[in-house]
Parts: C-alpha cells; sequence; structure tokens
C-alpha cells in the first residue's frame, strides 16, 4: 500500500509538470484565433481580470496573422513579442510573464496613443505641394519631410523600424562616434540640448528621422536613446548600449520592450 501511495504522489508530480507551459508557449495559445479554454490557470495579476471570457487572439480580427517571439526569458520573468499583419501592414505588441511556481502572463503592453500619429499623417500627406513648401517655412527645424518620415517610424511596425536600422546602420554608428568624441554627455548635468544642437550630429538625426539623442527616456546612465517619438510617456526608439550589462531590464509599468538587434543596438518602446 505504502508503494502503491507513493506511486500516486510521482505520477501526479509528473503529470503536474507535463502540463506546465513555458511563456511562447502560452502566449501562442493565447493569441491563436480559435481561443483557449484552459487560459485560466496560466494568467495573474490585471490580465486574470482582463480576460475572464475571452482570450486576445479570440478578440482580434480572424484575418491577421500572428507571430510570437521570445525577446527575453530569465528564471523569474520574460517577455513576449507578438507581430500582427496583414497585407497593409504590421502591429506589435508585448506579453509580459512571471514565474508563480508555474509561468503566468501578468501584463499585456502595446505603444499607446499612436492614433494621433496616424490622423496627423493622414494630414500632411494630403498637403498639396505648395501647402507642403509654406510648412516647411512655418517649421524649419522639422521640415515636412523629416515630419512624415518620423511619424511613419513612430506608428509603424517593429519590423518596419528594424529595417530602417539596417539600412542605416553606418550612419547610426557614425553618431555615436560624434556622440562619443564630443563632451556633451561626460559632464553632470548632460548637455542633451548642445549635443542635438551640434550641427554634425543635427543632420544625421534629420537625416535618420530621429527626433533627439537622449540618456533620459531609459533610466540608462550609460546609454545612448535614439528617440523617434510619440506622446507623454509612450515613446519608441533606438538604443545603444554595447555592455549587456548596464542595459535597462524590461517592466510593464515602464520599458515595455527591449528588442536587441545585434552589436549593441537595441528598439525600446516605453509606457
Amino acid at each position: 500500500m505504502k508503494y502503491l501511495y507513493l506511486f500516486v504522489l510521482l505520477l501526479s508530480a509528473l503529470c503536474g509538470r507535463a502540463q506546465q507551459l513555458a511563456p511562447l508557449s502560452i502566449a501562442q495559445h493565447f493569441v491563436a484565433r480559435e481561443g483557449w479554454s484552459g487560459f485560466a490557470r496560466y494568467v495573474c495579476c490585471e490580465v486574470q481580470q482582463q480576460a475572464r471570457r475571452q482570450t486576445l487572439g479570440q478578440q482580434i480580427p480572424a484575418h491577421l496573422q500572428r507571430t510570437c517571439e521570445v525577446v527575453q526569458q530569465t528564471d523569474s520573468t520574460a517577455v513576449v513579442a507578438v507581430e500582427l499583419r496583414d497585407s497593409t501592414g504590421g502591429n506589435d505588441f508585448y506579453l509580459h510573464f512571471v514565474r508563480q511556481n508555474t509561468w503566468k502572463l501578468q501584463a499585456v503592453r502595446g505603444l499607446g496613443m499612436t492614433n494621433f500619429g496616424r490622423q496627423m499623417l493622414t494630414v500632411l500627406e494630403g498637403l498639396p505641394a505648395d501647402e507642403r513648401a509654406r510648412y516647411n517655412q512655418t517649421h524649419p527645424k522639422a521640415e515636412y519631410d523629416f515630419t512624415v518620415g518620423n511619424i511613419r517610424l513612430w506608428i509603424g511596425s517593429d519590423a518596419d523600424i528594424e529595417a530602417h536600422f539596417t539600412q542605416h546602420q553606418a550612419d547610426f554608428e557614425k553618431t555615436v562616434r560624434l556622440l562619443q568624441a564630443g563632451s556633451y554627455f561626460r559632464s553632470e548635468p548632460a548637455d542633451e540640448a548642445a549635443a542635438n544642437a551640434d550641427p554634425a550630429i543635427d543632420a544625421l538625426l534629420k537625416s535618420l528621422y530621429i527626433s533627439r539623442v537622449t540618456r533620459k527616456s531609459t533610466d540608462c546612465d550609460a546609454c545612448f536613446a535614439f528617440v523617434i517619438g510619440g506622446l507623454i510617456d509612450n515613446t519608441v526608439g533606438l538604443l545603444y548600449e554595447p555592455d549587456e550589462s548596464k542595459v535597462p531590464a524590461m517592466h510593464p509599468g515602464s520599458l515595455i520592450v527591449v528588442k536587441p538587434l545585434g552589436h549593441g543596438w537595441y528598439l525600446f518602446k516605453t509606457t
């Protein structure tokens, strides 16, 4: 009888372990079109309150393709990026997990307030040539071509931003060298205004559709944050920090994603 009891305990433990899912698997189930009847045991915190009857996948328009990718996974936390795509383009959001004996989905995050950018882009793209010239006269520091290119990146998908970075990586790295050679970020506090006003740096930032370079957006004292745009605390940009140990951690309340692009570069978004 004792051996039968031990066998039942062992079998229960093995079954429980077999039913445990990794963050990527949970994400794929949670965003699937067909829904997931067993999702309740894999969510916690705010998601537990938000997804009482339906998974996120059931709320997403059925025609959208869904692709999940692990951004980072440690012993206690994980972030999975989800790309939604159709013939017109893509959009991205991020699933934040915490380990509580088993993995639990705790928060869903995406870049906020992008509808305002889409409205701005529609208005700007509809301007006739003479009004575009007038726009340049009234906005000499952010002329029409820069503003349109900048907004397209701001509201674009992660894939769009990554493609832009790959195409212009040499100029991004040239900008870093100029920033490192200057004394703007060596003083306390850093003279970010002077760095962004430097003619050579400013010209490169404009050509890259970057609104400014800073060290304030990501709470990183050593990083260079190339901010594309956003509103209030909802910002998107590219981060440079070759020392991986100094890269700030992701959190659903601040840095919602820090996605590696290689060679010390990252795509970041805040909320």
